[in-house]
């Protein structure tokens, strides 16, 4: 059947269409890199974008907020036994109030306190296993994450250590998060608010002590400041919304949508942190490498540079004779996109 006219100007425009659309979007990626050539922020920030690429960020993002999510069920668990071994009866309304538990969450918590006899001793046995075993497999993930980033392979050993990292990190955040929420009842949400910048900076000193902990090549701490910043900013931002917004819909999405919608809720509060702690091991490494550690710039202080020159361990450990790599920084990676090294996830 022969074409009619109108159809043929119809695939001759889809066609002209077509050949337009790449023709932008090859001018706009010529422009593009004319920038990153150019502006180095803006080479840095793609650096990280195709590192956390490379890296597998997103897949590892959502490895890390289930399993933060998995740690979270018996560490709440092992809180509620503890409570009821060292205290013995306990308000359990006070304390989901105190800790900002709101919701089905809240019940279940109120339930649990109210047990009594052997159940406390039980829930904690069941806590402690549950929080080593799962602690385990986070902070293995955390490390395969942080390797990938800074193309060390995916066969590392897990350090003892950054176990404890974790585990001391969201018992640490369960109690700041008690405070803010005091905080928040006894003066308002104004005095809460400002509260939350002190919680930016102490979130970030335990972030920076964790990715110390975590696989790189470099043992300057400075090289994990950016990462530890950006994360600390997220989980305060996050703090605030749960502070102040979440317990209302969470408690309304209970009563919508069941244990369901709370289930729901938790999951995607721990997908933000487990991506942004994903994102954050390739945003160390990209700009370790291209631009530096802000170790150098305080060793070049006056007096504080005479510290490395009177003690050689200190420029050691600073890594103080690093030189960025610039424009190599895509030697060692993977022979084609999308290409990751061997890996070990469990």
């Amino acid at each position: 059947m022969d074409e009619s006219p109108s159809d043929h100007d119809t695939q001759t425009a889809v066609q002209r269409a077509t050949e337009w659309g790449r023709a932008q979007a090859e001018r706009a990626k010529d422009r593009f890199e004319t920038m990153r050539e150019q502006v180095t922020i803006i080479d840095v920030g793609a650096r990280v974008y195709e590192r956390d690429k490379e890296a597998g960020g997103t897949l590892l993002g959502s490895a890390l907020a289930l399993r933060l999510f998995l740690f979270f069920m018996p560490f709440v668990l092992l809180v509620v036994g503890l409570a009821g071994v060292l205290g013995g009866p306990t308000d359990g309304s006070a304390t989901s109030e105190s800790a900002g538990i709101s919701g089905t969450l809240r019940e279940y918590v109120d339930d649990a306190f109210a047990q009594s006899g052997k159940t406390p001793w039980l829930a904690l046995a069941i806590g402690l296993v549950g929080v080593g075993t799962t602690g385990w497999s986070l902070t293995r993930a955390m490390v395969l994450s942080s390797a990938l980033s800074w193309r060390m392979g995916g066969r590392q050993r897990m350090p003892v250590r950054a176990l404890g990292m974790v585990i001391g990190l969201i018992v640490s955040g369960s109690l700041s998060a008690a405070i803010v929420n005091r905080i928040n009842q006894a003066t308002g949400a104004a005095v809460a608010s400002l509260s939350l910048v002190g919680m930016t900076a102490i979130y970030a000193v335990f972030w920076l002590l964790i990715f110390q902990a975590l696989p790189r090549t470099t043992t300057d701490p400075g090289a994990s400041l950016p990462g530890a910043a950006f994360v600390g900013v997220v989980l305060a931002v996050l703090q605030s919304v749960t502070q102040f917004y979440l317990p209302q819909q969470v408690s309304s999405s209970s009563q919508l949508y069941g244990q369901l919608g709370v289930l729901v809720a938790f999951l995607g509060w721990f997908f933000f942190i487990g991506r942004s702690v994903a994102f954050a091991c390739a945003l160390n490494a990209v700009i370790y490498e291209q631009v530096g550690s802000v170790s150098t710039l305080f060793f070049a202080l006056p007096v504080i540079r005479l510290i490395p020159r009177r003690v050689p361990a200190v420029g050691r450990y600073f890594a103080l004779d690093h030189e960025p790599d610039g424009d190599d920084d895509d030697k060692d990676a993977p022979a084609g996109p999308g290409a990751l090294p061997e890996v070990g996830l469990r």
